[in-house]
């Protein structure tokens, strides 16, 4: 089963997402913060990671880039979930090393499929 750690501070959409991967047979596991994410990691580590951009204390740019300057996770590939909406953004969010990059609002169905894409 892929192993999903899911990095979302909007409590409410954090808790709908784990339902819908839980419902489409993915093991996930939550992070509310790019810090509770690095802790998490470091606990269990992920198939994949699909984390927000826009978050309190670390970001999802900066998260992407710790976890892969850590030789054992530099593997661990990201799919990024934002509002940042822009070209510019979706290509800094690749550029960074992302495997995929979701604008919210977004269809469920469309990140499901990306997920299975990538695992």
């Amino acid at each position: 089963m892929t192993k999903i750690l899911l990095v979302e501070d909007e409590l409410a959409l954090r808790e709908t997402l784990e339902e819908i991967l839980e419902l489409n047979n993915f093991d996930v596991s939550v992070a509310g913060s790019g810090e509770e994410a690095l802790e998490s990691i470091q606990n269990s580590t992920p198939d994949l990671i699909v984390s927000d951009i826009m978050m309190p204390g670390i970001t999802g740019l900066e998260l992407i880039e710790k976890v892969h300057q850590q030789a054992q996770f530099k593997q661990i590939p990201f799919i990024f979930l934002s509002a940042l909406a822009s070209k510019e953004d979706q290509n800094n969010g690749i550029i960074a090393g992302a495997k995929g990059y979701i604008t919210k609002p977004f269809k469920a169905s469309d990140l499901i499929s990306l997920i299975r894409e990538i695992c």
